[in-house]
């Protein structure tokens, strides 16, 4: 087995003149410029990412995901408007957006995929609406009725969804996980959350009741809330890069691709370090400083990726592209459907 290591070689403050015209165009056109925005950021981000030394590929066009926005914000007005009109208008539109959840997941996956290539070769997300349906609707139900017990049960099958119906070329990617092996970091990260905010709060009961300031109805109770909820965001923020890192290690770590094999390694708490400066950079910078939390982003996560394969890939073979409408693309982004691997 040869060891190919993903590299991305972006600089920051190459990004930043990309990014910045971005922005600036984008404002001066009222947001119609962010579709080539987009496209522009992409295609650096997919160039400057090498797998045996060959960039990806970016060759989606700005005018499909300019319709697709429009269609998107269109929606998502129309939603909000509602809202101060008739809360049945709303809770309407919401209903019909969870039913078209599963078809937009599929349409924003294969768009994604049509438009991503390496060494000449198109990805591909082969559409399977039924499915989509079942793991993405359907099992929201028994979601609910365990409260939140099956989560790491469904989103494993939902990962599974995703893996197993892209494909490179004419390989087709296999998932090597069962859902039930999602409950291991999700249990430690509830664990920890919970131990984190049971101990807190017995800290600040105590200093509280010591002081012997707990008086009904004064400023103590209110910065008691205050601080539980601001020990509460930290404690999130921290579990959530080590989750993060734990589930992408959990996913990549178990993908085929026609024996070939990807490696992540990255690490919690590496990963928080570079969220916690990242945050801290952009706040301070009043957001100068995006550019460069992506690519240090970017970089760490390239750094910590590789494919395991016998070949030197040439015996994969293309297969005709399809277009692929960019409306459900947008849509599943501005309302934030997890789609990604």
């Amino acid at each position: 087995m040869f060891e190919h290591r993903f590299v991305f070689d972006g600089r920051a403050n190459e990004y930043f003149r990309i990014w910045i015209v971005n922005l600036a165009l984008t404002l001066l056109s009222l947001g119609i410029f962010s579709a080539w925005a987009k496209v522009r950021s992409e295609r650096y981000f997919y160039g400057s990412t090498r797998l045996a030394g060959v960039p990806f590929e970016y060759t989606a066009k700005p005018l499909p995901i300019l319709k697709g926005r429009i269609i998107a914000v269109g929606l998502f007005s129309a939603y909000v408007v509602a809202g101060q009109y008739s809360l049945y208008m709303q809770l309407g539109l919401a209903l019909l957006i969870a039913v078209l959840t599963p078809w937009l997941i599929v349409r924003g996956a294969a768009f994604r995929a049509r438009y991503s290539s390496w060494r000449g070769l198109n990805f591909r997300f082969i559409p399977d609406y039924g499915e989509a349906y079942i793991r993405f609707l359907l099992l929201g139900l028994p979601l609910i009725l365990s409260l939140g017990l099956l989560y790491p049960w469904v989103k494993g099958k939902q990962k599974a969804f995703i893996v197993e119906n892209h494909r490179f070329g004419g390989s087709w990617f296999k998932f090597l996980l069962g859902p039930g092996q999602f409950y291991p970091p999700y249990l430690i990260a509830w664990g920890v959350l919970s131990a984190w905010m049971f101990v807190f709060s017995m800290l600040m009961f105590g200093v509280i009741m010591a002081s012997g300031s707990v008086r009904s109805g004064e400023a103590p109770a209110g910065l008691l809330v205050f601080g539980m909820t601001a020990f509460m965001y930290l404690g999130y923020f921290v579990v959530l890069a080590f989750l993060a890192a734990s589930i992408a290690n959990l996913i990549y770590n178990h993908i085929d691709i026609d024996g070939r094999r990807l490696r992540s390694t990255l690490k919690g708490q590496r990963l928080l370090w570079i969220y916690a400066g990242n945050t801290i950079a952009i706040l301070g910078s009043a957001g100068l400083l995006i550019p460069w939390a992506k690519i240090r982003l970017a970089q760490y996560r390239a750094d910590c990726l590789c494919l395991l394969a016998a070949d030197d890939f040439n015996d994969m073979l293309a297969e005709r592209a399809i277009g692929v409408d960019a409306t459900a693309a947008e849509v599943d982004g501005l309302f934030d459907i997890d789609i990604g691997l």
